[in-house]
Formats: structure tokens, C-alpha cells, sequence
């Protein structure tokens, strides 16, 4: 009846994985899997990948610190955009610059940053990047 009403579509994702170098390749697939039964194309499926792979090596290298390490995994999509928070239970690491955008440092630090930023629609971190925020827009 409503010829320019979109349906509603919300899907949700949710996994929790001890923080442990082994459960990326595992995390990675369920994210990947997730976008994949949202209809976005193998391209977007590839990058997506890629950037959350970057985010869950931060994830395991910088929230080892805590006594049981932990990432959670949540993702939901509205019909237009996916978004991946993935969160560890560390202390996190210095809050990465603007720089960071354009190219990582001298050293090869931030490398993992500017993929995701390049690769993905909006990054944003929270609690000294503890909680890392990758969102991908469907066209």
C-alpha cells in the first residue's frame, strides 16, 4: 500500500571469544558469514573481513593484558548499514590520531588503523580502544 515504505530488516550477531590468537580466523568467519546473510557483495564481505581481522589482532594483542581475556563480538544491520563493535577486555592503547588515517607510523604501528579506516565506512574507538566501532554502509 505504502509503495515508498522500506521494510524494517534488523539482524543482530553476537559472539564472545576468549582473547586468545587462535579465535580470530573463528571470529573473523562469524562476522564475515553475518555480512554475507545481510546480501552485501563479496567485495564488501572482503574488506569487512580485513578491517574487523585488524580490529580482533588489536583486540587479542592489547586486551591480553587482562586477567581473563576476553573480545565480544556484536553486530547488527538495519537494511543499510552494517556495524561491527568488537571489544576486549584490556586497558586498551594510546587513542589513535587522525594521522592514523593517512599512513601508520615510522615504526609500522598503526598499520591495522589506516586499513580500517580506508577499508570501511566510519571507525571510531571508545575507552582508550578497547571498543572498536566499524561501520559499512549497503548501498
Amino acid at each position: 500500500m505504502y509503495a515508498d515504505s522500506k521494510p524494517t530488516l534488523n539482524k543482530h550477531f553476537h559472539a564472545a571469544y576468549a582473547g586468545d590468537v587462535r579465535n580470530i580466523a573463528l571470529a573473523r568467519r562469524g562476522i564475515a558469514g553475518f555480512a554475507r546473510d545481510c546480501g552485501l557483495s563479496e567485495q564488501a564481505i572482503s574488506d569487512i573481513r580485513l578491517a574487523a581481522g585488524e580490529a580482533l589482532n588489536n583486540a587479542v594483542e592489547h586486551g591480553c593484558a587482562a586477567s581473563e581475556p576476553s573480545i565480544a563480538v556484536d553486530c547488527t544491520f538495519d537494511g543499510e548499514q552494517l556495524t561491527i563493535v568488537i571489544e576486549d577486555s584490556g586497558h586498551g592503547f594510546p587513542e589513535p590520531s587522525d594521522r592514523q588515517s593517512v599512513a601508520p607510523n615510522d615504526r609500522g604501528r598503526g598499520f591495522g588503523i589506516f586499513l580500517m579506516r580506508r577499508l570501511m565506512d566510519d571507525v571510531s574507538f571508545a575507552r582508550n580502544g578497547s571498543v572498536v566501532r566499524l561501520v559499512r554502509r549497503h548501498p
